[in-house]
């Protein structure tokens, strides 16, 4: 064969081998031959001088956890921009735990660590040979759970981006959409559209989106996942804090869906707005829901009548302050809707204000279900914090599904020979 053609195929064998998924770990490789172990005497060597320089990563490919390229989702030859943004999104949700993360990390964006990498990668191939069969399989078995489990975080990851929100108030007891909608999940496509007329905008909203198969198929990852990769416990307080969503106006309910399902921050961006205008107008609190008087009844105003051409607003609030008694309270109200900007605030106040203080509510530390009198409830002042969704996300996932990273060794001491005694059954 000419060196030309022995190039052309090598070439292809590259590329075949390439259109494997990183996710996939095509450089974790175990072989599928047996042989003695004497006969791969001078991997096994090798072998132990790299548990004793870096027990880690020995450890890692002993017990089944991915190669550090499949961890951080990186090829060989990634560029060091491509490793830190891997790195960074990891950090933000994986099933892998951040100290596995940040040793995928510290030796794949060193390129003298990469290389031992890579050479451990390939005598590991080798040294397999030896290893017991059911020890073998295993150590497959293993491998093939934690890519398999990674995938399943990789594709909640995706439908987080745009479910953010929503997932966390599903995991604070919010009633799932084929609850709402009084429809059965494995109900066939036509139950869905059948009712996607409905009377109710919202209803119709709900089932426009289950009559969707992309979003279905979603949809039901979330509630698979959820079930599969939360601890019990929080599952159970899930279902507790459901009493609470029972005490909600309907219409609350229904408008705090909505702004969970129409984008990943909506409501963070509503609970900001609010605290943020709150903080900067203190003298309104008094004047907003769950309070009966408002700047709109303290002018005796309708709603509607602040709704029209700048012009007329401004004319009907003038008629309205000229024959009223200029007291504080009236020169507060008309002080704060004459001016557009001030206007708007308070009308979007009055507008989302009562969702925000049932949010808080839902959060609220305060708030003990077995004691509690609903009337007596103590609202926190305090927004909820943008970050309170990756905690709380990180918070209710079952750690005991992910690898788990064990203490450094101390290097000082050999426990290779320990090692093989396991692996080899000697």
């Amino acid at each position: 064969m000419s060196k030309k053609k022995k190039k052309l195929i090598k070439s292809d064998s590259s590329i075949a081998e390439q259109e494997i998924s990183i996710l996939d770990d095509p450089y974790w490789k175990v072989s599928s031959i047996f042989v003695d172990m004497h006969r791969v005497g001078n991997f096994i060597s090798k072998f132990e001088r790299f548990e004793v320089k870096h027990p880690e990563w020995v450890q890692d490919l002993m017990e089944g956890i991915p190669t550090y390229y499949c961890v951080l989702g990186v090829e060989k030859g990634a560029s060091k921009s491509q490793i830190e943004q891997a790195y960074e999104k990891k950090l933000v949700f994986s099933s892998y735990t951040d100290e596995l993360i940040e040793e995928a990390f510290d030796v794949i964006s060193n390129p003298g660590f990469a290389r031992k990498y890579n050479k451990l990668l390939s005598i590991f191939e080798q040294i397999t040979k030896s290893m017991p069969l059911h020890e073998k399989n295993e150590l497959i078995k293993n491998h093939a759970d934690n890519i398999n489990t990674e995938k399943e975080y990789n594709r909640m990851g995706s439908i987080l981006e745009k479910y953010k929100w929503y997932y966390v108030l599903y995991m604070q007891g919010m009633p799932d959409l084929y609850e709402v909608a009084g429809i059965s999940q494995d109900s066939p496509e036509e139950a869905f559209k059948k009712h996607s007329d409905s009377d109710s905008e919202f209803m119709q909203k709900i089932f426009s989106l289950l009559s969707d198969k992309s979003f279905r198929e979603d949809y039901n990852f979330l509630i698979y996942f959820t079930n599969t990769h939360t601890y019990l416990e929080i599952l159970e307080e899930r279902e507790i804090h459901r009493r609470k969503w029972e005490r909600i106006d309907n219409q609350l309910v229904e408008k705090i869906i909505l702004n969970a399902l129409n984008e990943p921050f909506g409501i963070t961006n509503i609970v900001s707005r609010s605290s943020e205008t709150i903080n900067n107008n203190n003298d309104w609190s008094q004047y907003l829901p769950p309070n009966e008087e408002t700047f709109l009844s303290v002018l005796g105003l309708e709603r509607d009548s602040l709704s029209g051409e700048k012009k007329e607003v401004e004319k009907t609030l003038r008629e309205k302050y000229r024959y009223l008694e200029k007291t504080a309270k009236i020169n507060l109200a008309y002080s704060v809707l004459k001016n557009t900007s001030l206007r708007e605030d308070y009308l979007w106040l009055l507008e989302n204000q009562e969702m925000v203080d049932t949010l808080n509510d839902l959060f609220s530390t305060e708030f003990d279900l077995a004691e509690d009198d609903p009337d007596e409830i103590e609202l926190e002042d305090n927004e909820i914090p943008h970050e309170i969704i990756k905690a709380f996300i990180n918070s209710t996932l079952n750690e005991e599904e992910k690898p788990k990273k064990k203490k450094k060794r101390n290097k000082t001491i050999n426990h290779t020979q320990q090692t093989l005694e396991d692996m080899f059954e000697i």
